[in-house]
């Protein structure tokens, strides 16, 4: 199968970069299922990237493209029925809309200049670079992200990826848009789909101790929601943070910041602000920061507190704003370097009179060692030849 041909078959929602930056919001540690591919742009008024992904109800791969005011969708289905429903009813809109907030908080600018109003002395000094413009908090489903914490962000992508492609059947395939090979879709597992006894398994895809984290995580939510899982989880929407934290804390691995991470990203609470050592020490450059928490390593009063001061400052949306000061505090990419490898050869051939045989020494240069090898060549008398 192919994606629809590009701009004709695709629909655009009028949004500039400054209401939502794909780059900024997607591949920086909120979700992990995203593909990214590079585009061949002819004009920079074109997207120069695509972002795609399988998603659920009904089953389909959603492709996300961004230009300068316009963000491009296309919705790939297994059907031809499913596809045209989805254009009746238009789905694949609702869930866009539904997945960055753009209904809900239509104004990403003007939720900026709030942050500036309310903390001049923290947000208001900071350099809101290219990293940092149109960083959206994604609404996403609550089992997805619960299976996705405690690792890096590489990681946490390969690892699910691997999980995705176990446990679930391959949606579709579809070639690259670069033209480079294809890629096979898999949707996100359903919790009703795992196997009661996961850790080896899943200690053999290669998530280590946290195997049995997952487990037990899973066998916790199956006691309380029974077949529901899901619908479970997402019905704590509608409840209160400290009621929803206790019931997320008291699942094995997970903390009070992995909690305060899925309530702001999946279950409605924007206020919340996750704290850690590097959130910290953002907090620690405002003037008004208690002198008592600083360089102070972390507990749970260190947390409470922390995160009450940035509540103070940053006001009810204070989550969101934590996303931008983080992207805005990212180090500048490093280049990357292309390591060649270089294959070394030289041939000496001496011959000396009265000699039938002379050393021919080859070098080959390999990333481990050079390796001297030694061939016994024979010549004519009266030569004497060097290449190399």
């Amino acid at each position: 199968m192919s994606r629809p041909p590009f701009p004709s078959g695709w629909y655009r929602i009028p949004l500039n970069h400054s209401n939502l930056t794909l780059a900024n919001t997607l591949p920086v540690g909120q979700s992990f299922l995203w593909l990214r591919h590079a585009l061949t742009s002819t004009s920079p008024d074109n997207p120069t990237e695509e972002f795609s992904r399988a998603v659920d109800n009904p089953p389909r791969v959603v492709c996300l493209r961004q230009s300068q005011d316009h963000l491009y969708y296309a919705a790939v289905h297994p059907n031809d029925h499913a596809a045209s429903t989805d254009t009746e009813i238009g789905t694949t809109r609702k869930w866009i809309d539904d997945y960055f907030h753009l209904q809900a908080f239509p104004d990403l600018e003007g939720m900026y200049e709030d942050w500036r109003t309310r903390d001049p002395d923290l947000f208001g000094k900071v350099e809101v670079n290219e990293r940092a413009v149109g960083v959206r908090v994604l609404r996403q489903d609550p089992w997805d992200f619960i299976t996705s914490t405690n690792n890096h962000i590489p990681r946490i992508t390969s690892l699910l990826h691997r999980f995705s492609q176990t446990f679930s059947p391959p949606l579709l395939t579809l070639q690259n848009p670069d033209d480079e090979g294809s890629t096979t879709y898999h949707l996100f597992p359903p919790a009703a789909a795992l196997p009661i006894q996961l850790e080896s398994t899943l200690r053999s895809m290669g998530f280590g101790y946290r195997a049995s984290f997952i487990e037990s995580t899973l066998q916790s939510l199956r006691e309380e929601f029974k077949e529901e899982v899901e619908a479970g989880l997402l019905a704590c929407r509608g409840q209160e943070i400290d009621s929803v934290r206790e019931r997320l804390v008291a699942l094995k691995g997970v903390g009070r910041k992995v909690a305060d991470c899925v309530m702001l990203m999946c279950m409605d609470k924007p206020s919340l602000i996750p704290i850690d050592t590097h959130l910290t020490a953002i907090a620690a450059r405002h003037p008004a920061f208690p002198s008592r928490l600083r360089n102070k390593p972390m507990s749970r009063q260190v947390y409470d507190e922390t995160q009450q001061f940035l509540l103070d400052k940053w006001g009810p949306m204070g989550g969101w704003c934590q996303a931008v000061m983080f992207a805005a505090d990212l180090p500048e990419p490093k280049p990357k370097v292309k390591i060649v490898k270089t294959k070394i050869e030289s041939t000496v051939t001496v011959k000396r009179k009265g000699e039938d045989v002379s050393p021919t020494f080859n070098l080959k240069r390999t990333r481990s060692a050079t390796r001297l090898e030694f061939k016994k060549t024979i010549v004519k008398e009266g030569e004497v030849k060097m290449e190399g």
